[in-house]
């Protein structure tokens, strides 16, 4: 099911970047001949006002076709026939619609669950690898209620107390834990190991930080700075990715952020409004990259008509994009193949 959901949560984010073109093509009076949820074999279609509405086998992805974007028509509502200015608007109004829901994603995060504190609760964020509390059984999202039969407070006292607790065994002696799990409470028995540079006793758990929650007003104007710098944060990432090759080994594909939001999606509706938002300021970022076959590369073109006066042969512009689109598809199996590897290899 997490799966599921995780392919869910991608087409619709895709949904929103789609509905983005489409709204706004409409509003331009631009002809519309299809609008597709997915990829693929139709498996649901119905026509409305003349335009083909469709749901499709592989659900990450989407279209809109519009009437002569890709070829030159004679109809007064074709894409080709319209003024630069509405057709640079249809073709942002996609990448625009991601930034607008991170957006609004992170102003119900900020009132919902709010930012993370100084304070650690004693709830399980994430496992080490190869690590005593990775061989008992602890899941994330597991809630810490006992260790060695002392009751364990949801604060930071209670986290302050476990580690107490814990500063006193050994590596041979276990300890023993109470944890909160789907509403049941699970007794897990774990060993412990000594960390080199603190010499402390750890079981191998990365604990979750507290959180403020604002006020409606607060978190709308938050919301923008967090935005802001989310967005700077992924430029400065991708600047390095590209002229420094800094974390290379970290890029993923469709089937590795699969896999990692339903590693996660299931700890909360949190983690579903925090991917949300993550994700879809990615996938704005990345289509307004100035690169053929993304609405970046587009834009570019338009541009270029605007300043020239005159269009790009289309033939020439169809070209590059073309070269474009299998560039990234052979990308996109590439990544594929690579995230496969990974999760085979754990």
């Amino acid at each position: 099911m997490s799966i599921i959901y995780a392919i869910l949560m991608l087409a619709f984010i895709i949904i929103v970047h789609e509905l983005g073109h489409y709204t706004v093509g409409r509003l331009c009076d631009i002809g519309i001949e299809e609008f597709s949820v997915g990829f693929g074999k139709k498996l649901v279609q119905w026509k409305k006002n003349g335009i083909l509405y469709s749901i499709r086998l592989v659900l990450l992805g989407g279209y809109v076709r519009f009437t002569g974007e890709d070829e030159d028509s004679d109809d007064p509502r074709a894409f080709n026939n319209q003024a630069v200015w509405k057709r640079f608007l249809t073709v942002l109004a996609g990448p625009a619609m991601n930034f607008v829901l991170g957006y609004l994603v992170a102003v119900i995060f900020l009132t919902g669950f709010g930012m993370y504190t100084d304070e650690v609760l004693p709830r399980v964020d994430d496992l080490v690898p190869s690590t005593p509390a990775m061989e008992s059984g602890l899941t994330p999202g597991d809630v810490i209620v006992s260790v060695d039969g002392e009751a364990i407070t949801y604060d930071q006292a209670g986290y302050d107390r476990m580690k107490e607790i814990m500063a006193t065994h050994t590596q041979g002696e276990p300890l023993a834990l109470v944890v909160k799990r789907g509403g049941n409470e699970v007794a897990i028995e774990t060993g412990l190991y000594r960390d080199e540079e603190s010499g402390d006793w750890k079981m191998g758990i990365y604990m979750t930080q507290a959180r403020a929650k604002m006020g409606f007003f607060d978190a709308v104007r938050y919301g923008g700075t967090l935005m802001v710098t989310l967005t700077r944060e992924m430029l400065v990432s991708l600047k390095n990715l590209v002229f420094h090759g800094e974390g290379l080994n970290e890029v993923t594909g469709t089937v590795g952020i699969v896999s990692e939001v339903s590693r996660t999606v299931s700890q909360g509706f949190d983690m579903v409004l925090y991917w949300i938002l993550i994700i879809s300021t990615n996938l704005g970022i990345v289509n307004l990259l100035p690169l053929p076959a993304l609405d970046g590369g587009r834009l570019v073109f338009l541009i270029v008509e605007g300043i020239r006066r005159k269009p790009v042969p289309r033939d020439k512009e169809g070209l590059v994009h073309l070269v474009g689109l299998a560039m990234f598809f052979v990308l996109f199996i590439v990544l594929t193949w690579h995230d496969i590897a990974r999760i085979i290899a754990g």
